[in-house]
């Protein structure tokens, strides 16, 4: 009888690499390209671009699309006075940016969409809160009109001022883009679910472009 057991449990040990093998293939598999999200415009679909901005960063340092370098990024919309939605999508974000925190090809881009009362200073004491490491998460203020065309021309993300209030409607999406400045994935930042899904593609965009440069080297 311990004889069988034995047996039992090596041909278990055996096959466990081969078992995580398959499961590990089917894993990738699963990904065989993500989305580039587009608009159709008179028939043709035409993809969302992120246009070139210029802003500043909670250093009170100028940043622009230019800076983004060579690196994938995440970005969301918020305001520090936000008591309820956003503080709980930057949560959100602050675990991702912790669970992607080893990789130097991603940046983290919070636009504030109240430029008039997030300043600078604002803006560098909601980042320490959240304990923002200033190379890898940047939260990004300067004039409304670039940020807002940001938000509804490139992203295509939901801002509005409420009329004679301080209250905006804004996105309560994450978006994942890509070294070329396509939009590759769109997230409820709410959703913990989602989130984790967005780490996932992440990882899985920087997997691509990692063997791409692999393969331009082998060539």
């Amino acid at each position: 009888m311990k004889r069988s057991k034995g047996k039992i449990i090596l041909v278990i040990v055996l096959a466990l690499p081969i078992i995580l093998a398959v499961l590990l293939n089917n894993s990738e598999q699963e990904y065989k390209e993500l989305p580039v999200y587009t608009t159709d415009e008179m028939g043709i679909e035409t993809p969302y671009i992120i246009d070139s901005f210029k802003l500043i960063d909670q250093n009170n340092r100028p940043f622009t699309r230019d800076s983004i370098g060579d690196r994938i990024f995440i970005s969301n919309f918020f305001f520090t006075s936000c008591t309820d939605v956003c503080p709980t999508i930057n949560g959100h974000i602050k675990i991702a940016s912790q669970k992607l925190e080893n990789s130097t090809d991603i940046l983290f881009m919070s636009h504030t969409v109240d430029p008039y009362n997030d300043s600078v200073s604002i803006l560098k004491e909601y980042a320490d809160m959240f304990e923002a490491d200033d190379q890898q998460w940047k939260f990004l203020t300067g004039k409304k009109s670039t940020i807002y065309h940001l938000a509804r021309d490139s992203y295509k993300a939901v801002i509005q001022e409420i009329p004679d209030t301080n209250t905006f409607i804004h996105s309560e999406k994450i978006m994942l883009v890509d070294k070329q400045f396509r939009v590759r994935g769109i997230y409820d930042g709410m959703n913990f679910d989602e989130v984790m899904d967005l780490i996932k593609d992440a990882r899985f965009l920087l997997k691509i472009y990692a063997d791409q440069k692999k393969n331009n080297e082998k060539n």
